[in-house]
């Protein structure tokens, strides 16, 4: 009976995850109630993805509408006037391609000037001018290149009738701005319909909706109207990017998409002489050879044609969306190409559409919720393998993101339809992070009760790195670096002795205490206690820089701190004790050991037996504490070390180099007991090389300065005994210990 009501729980709370999401999504990313532009490149970036996966229309250059006639080194070659040519070569352009049939003409140059006069200042310059506005104004078809000025808001246009730039304005009033704008990573992807005069609030129509202006016989200066969301122009509806712009759909990449004919052939007529006729002394005529010519092959007939440079002298070349397929760094496009794209557009009515908000938000509702909900149906089941559900739940979602391209594509090279990639790829993301979160603040306060149960009776690392990594509950270890150590009270059975059990238990809780709280204090784990035995080790679960050098440090605090606990009981009349320290480091299995129904995290190997036996060895050497070579080697450059034996412990056949830390460098070198290890080190070497006289007079000096050092002593009666009784000829140093 109680399932409906859960389920239903279940439910709402995958809407409400859902609706947070698509909030969050449409705020921030569709910047739906303000412009945030976090975005921005990011949807550029994904828009380019679609042009270039699209790629060219199938289209031949023959089959589409625009033409362009380019000013090339060709020309420069051909013609016997270099660039700037003469007016009167445009005037020569403009007549023969009416005389092909070109329906509209638009030259993508500015003229805002009056041809430069020649050297002599005849008035050729002023007929070569004359002839261009004559020509112009005889067609009736042509655009001319125009331009607005920025100005600020209250500036005002000084001229006395605006030409817009362009000294050919006034031959019929037929201009088109040329400027493009580009977006904030320096692509071009936009058009404007038309531009506004700053000052008199004059509308210019943008270069490609002029020429199209005398495509369809319109008045020159009519422009397109902006309504909320697109333009209208000649009735048609054209959806808008911005307020002031639309998306170009590419017809193909730059140079191998529309015809294009050099200005020479179109000014080789059989009036007109290139450099090569003059070279050869042999008419060609491009343009009006009988059979061959362009004026015959209608290849102009109706067509647009557009008349720019196609030289990188001109500085006209603008980085677009499309390139050829591998060579995306070759996406330059001359202007007058750019201008070809959106002409040709325009009169397919192929215009790009991006997805209405409404249905954004749905789209970005329903990936949400199915992210949401699949996630956390996955993460809800109880299985062995956790990580499996999580890797199918991330697999899940990551996969949405490839499809959601691969529709996204389909719908721009099929409908030119601008799916919203981003927000789809923003949601997936959003919504795996949410039921992710959602998921662990759920087990938050289950993890909150483990951690406050098992602090009691484990280390605090251990139970973090448990609820961090559940996985380690399970059965087994992993062999790794590790430091152990063991410590024993020396003399706790005859202490045991001589008091009540109750005094024993107290006096043995105050001094485990104060050790677990140093151990615990300096990174390490404690593994176990047996008796007033300690057993801990550095290095796991949690890794630590050296874990040689806390253990080691650990090792001299309880040193420290036993002495503190001996005056105290001392005073309070309480029973003497010392301890035993051992301390080694090598590789250890770590983990789990135990069965499936209770196991104890802990280390396991010879490198801990041979701690166990270093603690032991302690008693042979009058030492606090003893560590092995690999860990005298690894807190050397921090800790005094003193060198003790070479040793055979029990249950081993190779011998062990031991050594005694005794603080930091700096503590010893001031210290009286520096001048007793001098004596000890001399000793030390003359005892190994059997000279047991200058040994002797060394280790008696050794313990002038520090009456009570175990090893000098040790050391001492060990000479006494090898004088008079010398060791065997292979007799190498080593020292057998015969107990654990």
């Amino acid at each position: 009976m109680t399932a409906t009501p859960v389920k239903h729980a279940e439910w709402r709370s995958h809407l409400l995850l859902t609706l947070a999401v698509t909030v969050l999504v449409m705020v921030f990313v569709q910047d739906v109630f303000g412009v945030f532009h976090f975005f921005d490149r990011l949807s550029l970036s994904a828009f380019d993805r679609l042009v270039s996966a699209r790629g060219a229309f199938p289209a031949t250059a023959d089959s589409l509408d625009v033409v362009i006639v380019a000013l090339s080194d060709k020309t420069e070659k051909s013609l016997p006037k270099k660039f700037p040519f003469p007016r009167n070569y445009y005037a020569r352009a403009v007549r023969n391609l009416n005389a092909a049939g070109a329906r509209a003409i638009g030259i993508d140059l500015l003229f805002e000037q009056q041809e430069q006069r020649s050297a002599r200042g005849d008035s050729l310059s002023d007929r070569n001018d004359a002839e261009l506005f004559d020509a112009i104004r005889t067609a009736g078809n042509v655009v001319v290149a125009a331009k607005t000025e920025l100005r600020s808001d209250d500036a005002e246009i000084t001229r006395r009738a605006e030409d817009y730039h362009s000294i050919f304005y006034a031959a019929d009033s037929a201009a088109g701005n040329v400027y493009v704008p580009n977006d904030e990573d320096g692509i071009y992807r936009r058009y404007m319909p038309f531009a506004a005069m700053p000052g008199s609030g004059a509308l210019l129509p943008s270069f490609a909706f002029a020429v199209l202006n005398q495509f369809y016989r319109e008045r020159p200066s009519d422009v397109a109207a902006a309504v909320p969301g697109r333009f209208i122009c000649r009735g048609e509806s054209i959806p808008a990017f911005d307020e002031t712009s639309i998306l170009v759909n590419f017809y193909g990449v730059a140079g191998q998409t529309f015809k294009q004919i050099d200005l020479a052939d179109i000014l080789d007529d059989s009036t007109f002489q290139t450099n090569e006729e003059a070279a050869l002394s042999e008419s060609i005529d491009t343009f009006d050879a009988p059979g061959y010519g362009i004026l015959y092959d209608g290849s102009l007939k109706g067509k647009v044609v557009l008349i720019g440079p196609y030289f990188a002298e001109s500085k006209d070349l603008i980085p677009v969306p499309i390139a050829p397929p591998g060579e995306p760094d070759h996406n330059l496009m001359y202007g007058v190409e750019y201008h070809a794209n959106v002409i040709q557009m325009l009169l397919h009515r192929n215009f790009l559409r991006a997805t209405p908000l409404w249905a954004t938000t749905a789209i970005v509702f329903l990936l949400a919720f199915v992210c949401t909900s699949v996630v956390s149906r996955l993460r809800s089941r109880t299985a062995r393998r956790a990580w499996l559900n999580e890797a199918v739940a991330l697999v899940f979602c990551a996969s949405l993101l490839p499809a959601g391209f691969v529709a996204t594509t389909r719908a721009f090279t099929a409908w030119n339809l601008i799916l919203p990639i981003v927000p789809i790829a923003t949601s997936v993301a959003l919504a795996y992070v949410a039921a992710t979160l959602r998921y662990y603040l759920g087990e938050r306060k289950q993890k909150v009760m483990i951690q406050k149960m098992f602090t009691h009776y484990l280390n605090p690392f251990i139970v973090d790195e448990l609820i961090l990594h559940p996985e380690k509950l399970r059965l087994g270890g992993e062999r790794k670096e590790l430091t152990v150590m063991f410590a024993d009270v020396g003399g706790f059975t005859s202490l045991s002795e001589r008091l009540p059990p109750e005094e024993i238990v107290a006096l043995l809780n105050e001094y485990l205490g104060a050790m677990s709280d140093i151990i615990l204090a300096h990174n390490g784990t404690l593994d176990k206690y047996e008796g007033d035995a300690i057993m801990a080790f550095w290095g796991a679960p949690v890794a630590l820089k050296n874990s040689a050098l806390d253990a080691c440090r650990a090792a001299l605090a309880m040193r420290a701190r036993v002495d503190m606990l001996r005056d105290e009981w001392k005073a309070q009349g309480k029973p003497q004790f010392s301890i035993r320290i051992g301390i080694n480091t090598g590789e250890m299995i770590v983990g789990n050991m135990g069965s499936a129904s209770r196991f104890d995290y802990t280390v396991m190997g010879d490198s801990v037996n041979i701690a166990s036996r270093l603690e032991g060895a302690n008693k042979v050497y009058g030492t606090t504490v003893m560590i092995s070579e690999r860990t005298a080697a690894l807190v050397e450059h921090e800790l005094f070390c003193r060198e003790v034996d070479d040793v055979m412990v029990k249950g081993r056949t190779t011998p062990i180099k031991v050594f005694e830390p005794l603080g930091p460098h700096a503590g010893v070198e001031g210290s009286p007991l520096k001048r007793a290890l001098q004596h000890y080190i001399r000793g030390l070497t003359y005892y190994r090389i059997r000279h047991y006289a200058e040994a002797l007079r060394s280790f008696d000096a050794a313990l002038e300065c520090a009456p009570d050092d175990g090893p000098a002593l040790t050391y001492l009666s060990r000479t006494r005994h090898f004088i008079d009784n010398p060791p065997p000829a292979e007799w190498n140093g080593v020292h057998a210990l015969h107990e654990k």
